[in-house]
């Protein structure tokens, strides 16, 4: 009796210790898969934020004064253009917006056709381009998903026009130089440390200035 319980008691350890290595290995493939689609999903939105702001040019039809630049709004964290964005035979302009949902760690693009003075995009226009895992937020310079040089690479402060408007750049015409700095993290304030994309986008089209 006494050598089957000492063998039952070696066995439950044996199978304690496998089963804590097997689901520390399903820990370490659901970290490493999830991990993996983050750094996918970030470097296919830094392409596309790259090829559509490098492309954004003014349009030829617009509703306000406003509206009539290249780069509509700049701010940390959010940036308005104007581009092709469905490369359509007509190269007809989109209203393009990209922002960062900081309470949800998202990274959305947002399009419209109609366009409005308050820059209201219509319902069901956006997309989630990275999802769950974005770390860019509003507290440091550091954290910012874009910020904007002029001629000669200086940085353009930015502004708030009134009490609760965002900061943003007071005059976008004088941007020359967006510079994208995306953060993707799957553990938030954990090892590893978060993952950076970072480029440096001239729009081709501000000559018009």
């Amino acid at each position: 009796m006494v050598e089957l319980l000492t063998a039952a008691a070696l066995l439950l350890v044996v199978l304690a210790a496998v089963y804590g290595i097997w689901f520390g290995l399903q820990r370490t493939y659901s970290f490493t898969e999830e991990d993996m689609k983050a750094q996918t999903e970030a470097r296919a939105a830094m392409n596309e934020m790259v090829e559509l702001i490098r492309t954004a040019r003014e349009p030829d039809f617009y509703t306000t004064a406003a509206l009539d630049v290249v780069i509509v709004r700049a701010e940390p964290n959010l940036l308005v253009v104007w581009t092709d964005m469905d490369r359509d035979a007509d190269h007809d302009l989109e209203l393009v917006r990209f922002r960062v949902d900081i309470p949800n760690h998202l990274l959305y693009r947002d399009d419209s056709h109609s366009q409005t003075s308050d820059l209201t995009f219509a319902a069901g226009t956006s997309v989630r381009l990275v999802g769950n895992w974005v770390s860019n937020d509003a507290v440091t310079e550091a954290n910012w998903l874009f910020s904007y040089r002029g001629k000669g690479s200086t940085a353009l402060p930015l502004t708030e026009a009134a009490p609760g408007d965002p900061p943003h750049v007071a005059d976008p015409t004088q941007i020359r130089e967006v510079r994208i700095r995306l953060m993707v993290d799957v553990q938030k304030g954990k090892l590893p440390e978060h993952h950076e994309l970072v480029s440096v986008v001239q729009p081709r089209n501000l000559r018009t200035y």
